[in-house]
């Protein structure tokens, strides 16, 4: 018999897709190998950790795979379901939004990387048929999303429709070389002013 352990419906920040970007320190377009269900690091909860082979990094160097995290999943029997975490099927392909998740080990061991923003951060990559082309999908389902002021994000502002993968993947380095040209931005002005940024340098 198979036994579940559900959590708790999800209620997240809603994030755009320049908050993602900038918030992201990992950004692939990859195909997904592998599926691994098992516990997290601290037993508390069934996590999923997927493989990715990646065909094209945006943002955080170049790689051949990368590991995830996510929560939810199955070991042996027991499963959980996390709503709002994105899922993932081998074969697919997908963009991912990544940060490191936790603090890294004393042994220098760098932290899981988990999506950001739940699902937000985890879009799908198909074929169109009648057009041939490559086509991206966000995922917003399966989540509460609240603006800043904490009012629910209107379901017309969260699903986006689809997107062709070139000029997406175009926009997306656009916007990372924006944030890290206001990083540095911010790191001369800070170094000019002899430790105390420049007023306006490098603001987001």
């Amino acid at each position: 018999m198979l036994a579940c352990r559900p959590a708790t419906a999800a209620v997240l920040p809603w994030l755009g897709l320049e908050e993602i970007t900038a918030q992201a320190e990992v950004i692939v377009l990859g195909k997904v190998e592998r599926l691994e269900g098992g516990w997290s690091d601290d037993g508390r909860i069934i996590v999923t950790r997927v493989t990715l082979a990646v065909e094209h990094p945006v943002k955080g160097g170049p790689r051949e795979r990368v590991v995830l995290e996510v929560p939810g999943g199955r070991v042996g029997d027991l499963a959980m379901v996390a709503s709002g975490a994105p899922l993932f099927a081998p074969g697919e392909r997908v963009i991912v939004f990544l940060e490191p998740s936790g603090t890294p080990a004393p042994d220098g061991t760098r932290p899981n990387l988990a999506v950001v923003g739940w699902n937000l951060g985890a879009m799908r990559v198909r074929r169109d048929a009648a057009s041939g082309r490559d086509l991206v999908d966000d995922q917003t389902g399966g989540a509460i999303y609240l603006d800043r002021q904490g009012r629910p994000v209107d379901p017309g502002r969260q699903g986006r429709g689809p997107r062709e993968l070139g000029q997406f993947l175009r926009d997306i380095a656009g916007i990372v070389a924006r944030v890290e040209k206001g990083s540095g931005a911010a790191r001369s002005g800070h170094d000019a002013g002899g430790g105390h940024p420049v007023r306006g340098g490098g603001g987001r």
